[in-house]
């Protein structure tokens, strides 16, 4: 008799969260040092580079949360941004989830997480960051 997979766990769609927040924190960065080429500043350079460390560090944290997911047999197959969302559907082992995710959530989730690699020890005021 085989026997049945373990149902997916809170853990299970933590993983997937931070996923796709660090998906979502490299397209926020990757957008900034974009907008940042095109800016005439003094110390361009080192914004640029500065930001880039912190993309190599999300980049880092991404690999390591992929193989995590591997192993709990955790693989996304579907994604859908829309202006006011995100929702991820994902397949753990053999159970079909969802995880949804409305974009003042996201902003939240991502300006936090930013501060950390950023070294603040407090969060912004009025954030803007645009998805």
């Amino acid at each position: 008799m085989k026997a049945t997979p373990p149902a997916p766990s809170e853990e299970d769609a933590l993983l997937v969260k931070n996923y796709l927040l660090h998906m979502i924190m490299l397209d926020v960065l990757e957008r900034d040092i974009q907008s940042m080429v095109t800016l005439s500043l003094k110390m361009q350079p080192l914004y640029i580079r500065g930001l880039s460390g912190i993309q190599k560090q999300v980049m880092s944290h991404l690999s390591t949360l992929r193989l995590h997911m591997g192993a709990r047999g955790i693989r996304i197959y579907q994604e859908s941004r829309t202006n006011s969302s995100v929702e991820t559907l994902y397949l753990c082992r053999g159970y079909h989830r969802r995880l949804f995710m409305p974009l003042s959530y996201i902003k939240s989730e991502v300006t936090l997480k930013l501060n950390i690699y950023l070294g603040a020890t407090s969060t912004l005021p009025n954030s803007r960051i645009e998805y």
